[in-house]
């Protein structure tokens, strides 16, 4: 290598980085610079300097000192995450996944590789990664590519990559053992892990293997003062609520249409006082959910032989076995399919029937639980042909099997009995529970009343069992063109190709209760699906001028993708790296990528599957309402000029859709990188980003379905016939209405995948490293941050584009209240001296405001969040690190905000647990 090429090496070491020091891959300048392959590329150059495109790299020092013990909570630190993303404070609705979204894209546009290549998605969620499946212990650095890279690894890179790189090359042993506890002595959290690696005694093997263990405790909502009750507002006054779905119930009939309660104090019937009677769900459920994970990871790779005058012939292989076993916890189910208690029933204090809003607290709660075990394998041979091209083929392996079993879920069919006297009489198995609970029925008016005999008859176990897997078929070639050059450079030009055929196929199979429609609001319908694809790619990259003067640097990129899908057809992407450094100190870069997400296989074959949707119902007042069409329309479905609307969810239909087509993107970068000459070891990076998705994935708002069909004519627009009614969804219809279930609501809307979404986004990334001696040690300080400018999303045509950047609001992406602040801050100070060194990490979710404020609502705008961690290591033995630290020092607890996703806050994005304190041991052999 000549020395221009090494210089702009070290010199451009921030170059493909946001930060660097010692929380990053950093390059000693005592090394020998190696040719390696970076992420977004597959050329080798020297070093991941030389990469044109914005890449940041954590090094295992950084895991180490942010104090956490998942990939999960360290990689949704980093600025250029944003949005909703799923993790240990995500109850409701997540099966223990652990996901990370670029620039808030979400976890399917967000690529992850192990070591360059794919892992297997999460059962149906096709292109999602669970992070807990990868330990951390066998981390050695992970880069992010904060750009789009489908031309190099295909469909879902449209936000870039997160590429997970091992400790391949370890050689010894280390063990480790850490431990942490919350300030409330609750959610621990402990790691056991072990690594081990040798080489051959003429170096031309090596065999890398690492075992982990970590559990994490459960937190409950009712543990924390901020969550221990669900807020609501109500004259300026912010109350303690709950679900109007409770003990003793709400019912509705003909005489008691306002839907009060039966006092269990009195005994007489009153109105429900959402203050004092709601439910209070958040008491039983969890902040933090609990797991345990255990990991086999293990790598090895030799050289076998060397064919003279051809090529070298190597081969290399990579194992990987993840075992998870997580669960949620949810309040007690509640009589959501609005069963019917007949005038009949010996409790029922109307007379008349009644629909019942009861909370089955005798249950104690639902729980889900999974047990996932997840496989993948890689085995491959390489080698470097004779005129110094390289070359290698692996085949990649992975299957994912997650077996679930939820408790707790009601069979409405058997409530339907139960209420029923006459009914459960003539059913044995009724009539036997009933006979030995001492009743003739069950009273659900009354606390206390729902004893085992009857839970045992009524509710069932859910327990599906998802399956996916990944084949993968590769092969690359890298070389340059001989002897041809440009003359003005000193450096070759280079080229890759390569060929990928990759299958995925997934396959839910339901539980039995289910598939018999036993089983409220779960789908009862085994499904699964495939696709194969084949890919060509190729890349070149031309040095045009270096070493001149004001041209120290000036290098192109060209690249492309051909893939061909058996489900959507065939695409081409394209993309372009253009380089130039006037001055070895001063480098511009730009990036343009055309990229692609094909339709993962939830979205392509996943049957209809109810799903409960919040939504505006037009018709509420419709009788001071000035549109005459809509005021005729709501009172063609039979509803008074007063209408009240009680429950404000409307149980849809979503589904997927085989004439899909794929998503499609252009990205965009230009960044400047300024590594100053009369400052040593100063560094600044600056980088734009734009980012527009078209043809997005997604279905049209329950609103948009609702408000179209009911401001058209006579029930004219194309959008009421997606309004099939209560009975698609098991409910019962208001009788003067095909379109409203028995309590009013909207029920049975359409809501299947379509291209039909938008997505734009574009913001500024900065980056700062600085060293220096200071007293006896040396004192280190890296930061970078993310200025959002704009995320603009649009559901479809006939709805308002949102811009989300400084906001928070539902995030189309996962459907959560989620915040997108302008400014997201990680810096961190260092000093190392003698045997000792410290962290300091600070971290600021900027401010943010609701993105659809009412004008009661009292708490509608966050300020400045700011984090503070604190990280120490001992290290004055050979073989024995001792390291401890306190995350979220000052104790920061999350805001509340009048419209929030759980807990009365945004728990996607603010800190649930508080002060945590955490301590490690690390030996090494």
């Amino acid at each position: 290598m000549d020395r221009s090429r090494l210089s702009r090496a070290i010199k451009g070491a921030i170059a493909a980085t946001a930060v660097s020091s010692s929380f990053f891959a950093t390059l000693s300048f005592a090394q020998e610079v190696e040719e390696v392959v970076v992420t977004g590329t597959r050329i080798q150059r020297a070093t991941d300097a030389t990469s044109a495109t914005p890449i940041s790299v954590f090094d295992a020092a950084a895991l180490e000192a942010s104090g956490q013990t998942t990939l999960e909570d360290f990689l949704q630190e980093v600025p250029s995450m944003t949005g909703g993303q799923l993790g240990s404070s995500v109850n409701n609705g997540n099966p223990g996944l652990a996901t990370v979204s670029l620039r808030g894209l979400g976890s399917s546009r967000t690529l992850i590789l192990l070591n360059g290549r794919r892992l297997s998605s999460s059962g149906p969620s096709t292109g999602v990664v669970d992070l807990n499946t990868i330990p951390t212990t066998a981390i050695e650095r992970v880069e992010i590519l904060r750009d789009g890279a489908s031309t190099i690894y295909g469909s879902d890179a449209i936000a870039g990559v997160v590429n997970i790189i091992t400790k391949k090359n370890f050689e010894g042993a280390e063990a480790f053992f850490d431990a942490g506890t919350s300030q409330e002595n609750d959610g621990q959290e402990y790691l056991a892990a072990w690594t081990f690696g040798a080489a051959s005694d003429d170096g031309d093997g090596h065999v890398m293997l690492n075992v982990q263990y970590t559990r994490r405790h459960d937190i409950f909502q009712g543990d924390r003062k901020f969550s221990d009750c669900p807020l609501f507002e109500s004259g300026g006054s912010v109350l303690c609520g709950g679900s109007s779905y409770t003990v003793p119930p709400r019912f509705f009939s003909d005489s008691f249409p306002g839907g009060p309660i039966l006092d269990a104090n009195t005994g007489q019937i009153r109105p429900f006082n959402p203050a004092g009677d709601a439910f209070n769900y958040a008491e039983v459920s969890y902040l933090i959910t609990p797991q345990e994970v255990v990991t086999f990871y293990g790598f090895g790779d030799k050289d076998l032989w060397d064919w003279e005058n051809f090529t070298t012939f190597g081969t290399f292989g990579e194992i990987l076995y993840a075992n998870r076993q997580s669960d949620q916890l949810l309040a007690p189910e509640g009589t959501f399919f609005q069963p019917t208690v007949p005038a009949t029933n010996p409790g029922n204090p109307t007379g008349e029937d009644a629909i019942i809003l009861r909370r089955l607290v005798e249950t104690g709660g639902r729980s889900f639980n999974q047990d996932l075990s997840m496989w993948r394998g890689v085995v491959g041979f390489d080698g470097e042909i004779c005129n110094e091209w390289t070359w290698d083929i692996s085949y990649n392996y992975a299957r994912w099997i997650d077996s679930q079993i939820d408790r707790g879920r009601a069979n409405p069919g058997r409530f339907t009995t139960l209420l029923d006297p006459a009914l459960c009489a003539a059913d044995e198995d009724c009539a036997a529970a009933a006979s030995e609970a001492g009743v003739t029925a069950w009273d659900p008016f009354r606390p206390g009343t729902f004893t085992q005999p009857l839970q045992d008859y009524a509710l069932v176990v859910n327990s599906p069992v998802e399956k996916a897997t990944l084949n993968s078929l590769q092969v690359n070639l890298v070389g340059d063109f001989y002897d041809w050059s440009i003359p003005w450079a000193s450096e070759d030009p280079a080229w890759a190709v390569g060929y990928e055929r990759r299958r995925e196929r997934t396959e839910i199979t339901v539980d039995g209760a289910a598939s018999l429609g036993q089983i409220y609001f779960v789908s009862g319908v085994d499904w699964g699906g495939s696709y194969d694809v084949d890919e060509f790619y190729g890349e070149v990259r031309l040095p045009i001028i270096d070493g001149r003067e004001w041209a120290d640097l000036l290098a192109a990129e060209l690249s492309f993708r051909y893939s061909d899908y058996d489900t959507i057809g065939s695409d081409t992407t394209w993309a372009g790296v253009l380089e130039y450094a006037p001055l070895e100190q001063l480098r511009f870069r730009g990036t343009y990528a055309e990229g692609f997400r094909a339709p993962g296989l939830d979205d392509l074959f996943l049957p209809p599957t109810q799903s409960a949707e919040t939504y505006t119902d037009p018709c509420v007042n419709y009788g001071s309402s000035g549109n005459s069409v809509l005021r005729d329309n709501c009172a063609a479905d039979g509803l008074p000029p007063n209408f009240e609307l009680g429950n404000s969810q409307a149980t849809g239909l979503f589904g997927g859709n085989e004439n899909l087509k794929a998503e499609e993107s252009e990205s965009w970068t230009l960044g400047i990188v300024w590594t100053p000459t009369f400052v040593s070891d100063l560094s600044f990076s600056v980088d734009y980003f734009d980012i527009s998705v078209d043809n997005a994935i997604g279905t049209f708002n329950t609103n948009t379905i609702v408000s179209n069909c009911y401001n058209s004519p006579d029930f004219s627009s194309p959008s009421c016939a997606l309004i099939t009614g209560a009975g698609a969804v098991g409910l019962t219809s208001l009788p003067t209405s095909p379109r409203r279930d028995q309590s009013g609501t909207i029920a049975g809307q359409l809501l299947n995948a379509q291209n039909i979404s938008t997505f734009e986004t574009s913001g500024v990334d900065l980056g700062a490293e600085y060293s220096q001696d200071l007293g006896p040690g040396v004192f280190t300080f890296t930061g970078n941050a993310t200025w959002l400018d704009e995320w603009k999303f649009q559901a479809s045509e006939f709805e308002p584009e949102v811009d989300l950047s400084g906001y928070y609001g539902v995030d189309p992406v996962t459907t959560r209240i989620a915040a997108f602040p302008e400014w997201k801050l990680y810096t961190s100070f260092g000093y190392e001296y003698d045997c000792w060194s410290t962290n300091v990490i600070v971290r600021m979710e900027g401010e943010v405001e609701d993105i659809d404020p009412r004008d009661v609502d009292l708490a509608t705008r966050v300020d400045s969040t700011w984090y503070t961690d604190f990280n120490f290591r001992y290290f004055r033995w050979e073989n024995v690190t001792l390291s401890g630290g306190i995350r979220n020092v000052w104790n920061q607890q999350p805001p509340y905000v009048t419209n929030y996703d759980d807990m009365n806050t945004l728990p996607l994005n603010y800190d649930t647990v508080g002060r945590f304190y955490y301590g490690r041991v690390a030996f090494s052999f």
